[in-house]
């Protein structure tokens, strides 16, 4: 299918966005080789290696809680909340070494934008509405949301919200996190699966979806009928947020020595499952982070 829905790279400078450094070209080769070496490795061993390579996980136990949480809201935790600046050790600098891969980078990136993208629909839909209902598919530790409603609490704009995850230990971190923000009585968790969405959210009528780093385990059949769930539940005019990860240069390195894999679409694929979802290419756009590797899409119903 033809893309017929626009895409922007964002440049918002005021984000802060992360971006690559020349010196990355000098970091790609050992990338690869040690893809390579995890891989054959765990080829001839076993895909359940203790350790992957003393140089990732072995040297630094921050990648080393990454890779055994990997595809977790534990291991995105880290990853968003990763500070260069507290351990100058010879441990702290291996880490601060692997947090200078572009994955790494661009999933920050991601958070940036998608809470741009939340601020902007919360305004929007503020104009007219004195409360807004805002539904988080696999929502994990919902930082960036809950950073965002005690952003619009404090203006007097209420956000309404569903946190869905079948995790309990990310319900309730982000149960934590939602009362040191004083917006716990906002929200309504659910320790549940995509397949009970309807009956969850349906009569909440949300005129917000957020469902951020999921799509990348959903096959596209499996995918298109979630996307085609989450349109059904939104009120007129509701808005989809979502995302993919693009095909890069380390997804070998993710795949093999973080234990991470996903499954990488383009934007074309991406504008595919969403079209094919039921959404008007017409009132959607795909925008990309600065990295070009996070693809995040905005849609109208």
């Amino acid at each position: 299918m033809e893309n017929k829905i626009p895409i922007i790279i964002d440049a918002d400078r005021s984000l802060g966005y992360e971006k690559n450094k020349l010196s990355y070209i000098f970091r790609l080769p050992l990338i690869w080789v040690l893809a390579l070496w995890v891989g054959l490795k765990k080829k001839i061993l076993g895909s359940e290696l203790k350790l992957n390579t003393y140089w990732f996980d072995g040297l630094s136990s921050t990648c080393r809680k990454v890779k055994e949480n990997a595809t977790t809201w534990k291991a995105l935790d880290i990853i968003y909340n990763y500070c260069p600046e507290r351990d100058k050790s010879f441990e702290g600098r291996v880490t601060d070494f692997w947090n200078g891969l572009k994955n790494i980078k661009a999933v920050r990136n991601r958070l940036r934008l998608v809470k741009k993208l939340l601020k902007e629909s919360v305004q929007e839909f503020s104009k007219n509405e004195k409360q807004i209902r805002l539904t988080s598919i696999a929502s994990g530790a919902a930082q960036g949301i809950i950073e965002i409603m005690r952003e619009f609490k404090q203006k007097g704009i209420f956000v309404q919200a569903i946190f869905l995850d079948r995790d309990p230990t990310a319900i309730e971190h982000s149960k934590n996190l939602a009362k040191q923000a004083e917006v716990i009585n906002q929200i309504d968790f659910a320790n549940i699966s995509t397949k009970q969405l309807k009956s969850v959210v349906g009569k909440f009528k949300p005129h917000i979806v957020e469902v951020i780093g999921l799509l990348e385990y959903r096959p596209g059949e499996h995918a298109i009928n979630l996307l085609k769930r989450i349109y059904d539940t939104l009120v007129p005019k509701g808005i989809l947020i979502t995302s993919n990860i693009s095909p890069n240069s380390e997804k070998f390195f993710s795949y093999w020595v973080g234990n991470w894999p996903m499954i990488y679409r383009t934007v074309e694929q991406l504008s595919e499952i969403i079209i094919k979802a039921g959404f008007n290419p017409q009132n959607c756009k795909i925008i990309q982070e600065p990295l070009r590797i996070h693809n995040v899409a905005i849609c109208k119903k």
